[in-house]
């Protein structure tokens, strides 16, 4: 392993021998994917940082354990303090089995003293100690996110470590929940992640609610999960400080499930629009919706239209603009004769 790690990630030569590669590279290699990056645990991370000759960013705030990362092109190299200055005290304070091992870049031996390689053979997310939990409570929702991401299993312990931690998930600084929900909630399991939050009794802290709903696929997007799951959106996208644009979407979506016209799908947007099939999919309903065609522009331009109404630019424009939109969408005007007609009909009326 140390040699792939060498191949993969070649700057690790240029580290002291004090220094180990621990975490996520370990777990991926041994479960045969190539890692994207690689963390790094030394006595000195500033200066191993400093050994790759390379800009050094720092990462993380005063409260959290302080990092240092090294971009190199395609490689990422990240580095942490060495916890209590030794390897073993270090992974004993890891969140799970499967990310507490490690390769030493003096012998390259692995080290394994949690049966990480076991769990990963039987596709377990297993926590090191539940006292690692109240260390850092975000641990919860991330036994989550790997086990609908690797298609793992929570092992009862962990799951009973969980349930009565679960209200501390609160504690944690709402861009970092938010950040996991986003990629639990990207992976296209979504039955099996609502089992998992309500299974471990996060689903309370995190929308208000237990869900207990019973959902009929899983291939749902981002937004169109919360749509199902936040209640009111804009309270939600409040407190856990989602982007203005997704709580537009999650909106929108929640509207749209409801009755709906061809224009309110155009007026929602190609990109949202079509995330709501797979949302009605999940509630067990007809997914078999008329989408219209999202490149149509009106037949006449607003001058246009206040020209034939006869009357000046203003909001009157606008709703004439929205009516001629809608029945072409709709298929009743196709010309711009006919539009020109339905103008002056509707600005008669």
């Amino acid at each position: 392993m140390k040699d792939t790690l060498l191949r993969l990630f070649p700057r690790l030569r240029e580290l002291p021998l004090d220094a180990y590669v621990v975490g996520g590279a370990v777990r991926d290699l041994i479960f045969g994917v190539a890692p994207a990056d690689v963390d790094v645990a030394c006595l000195d991370p500033l200066a191993c940082a400093r050994a790759l000759r390379r800009k050094v960013i720092r990462l993380g705030r005063e409260e959290h354990l302080t990092a240092y990362r090294v971009a190199d092109g395609p490689h990422i190299y990240d580095f942490a303090a060495l916890l209590d200055g030794n390897i073993d005290a270090d992974l004993a304070r890891r969140d799970f089995t499967v990310n507490a091992m490690a390769v030493n870049l003096r012998s390259g031996d692995l080290l394994d003293p949690h049966d990480g390689r076991g769990d990963l053979q039987q596709r377990l997310v297993r926590m090191v100690d539940a006292a690692n939990f109240d260390d850092d409570p975000l641990r919860m929702l991330k036994a989550v996110r790997m086990a609908v991401r690797f298609d793992f299993r929570i092992d009862d312990a962990t799951l009973a470590s969980i349930r009565p931690r679960a209200e501390r998930i609160a504690e944690v600084s709402v861009e970092r929940v938010a950040y996991e929900l986003t990629v639990i909630f990207s992976a296209n399991t979504f039955r099996r992640a609502v089992a998992l939050l309500h299974e471990t009794g996060l689903d309370v802290p995190i929308f208000g609610r237990a869900i207990t709903e019973t959902f009929h696929s899983d291939d749902v997007p981002l937004a169109a999960a919360l749509a199902l799951l936040a209640g009111d959106a804009h309270a939600f996208a409040k407190h856990w400080r989602l982007s203005v644009a997704l709580m537009h979407d999650i909106q929108i979506l929640q509207r749209l499930t409801g009755d709906r016209s061809l224009f309110d799908l155009y007026d929602a947007g190609e990109r949202v629009a079509r995330q709501l099939p797979p949302l009605l999919r999940a509630l067990g309903r007809d997914d078999a919706i008329a989408l219209p065609d999202f490149a149509m522009q009106p037949l006449l331009t607003g001058d246009e239209i206040a020209s034939i109404a006869g009357i000046a630019p203003g909001p009157r424009v606008g709703v004439l603009k929205r009516a001629l939109l809608e029945a072409e969408l709709e298929g009743r005007i196709t010309t711009r004769e006919k539009a020109e007609d339905f103008i002056r009909a509707e600005a008669n009326r």
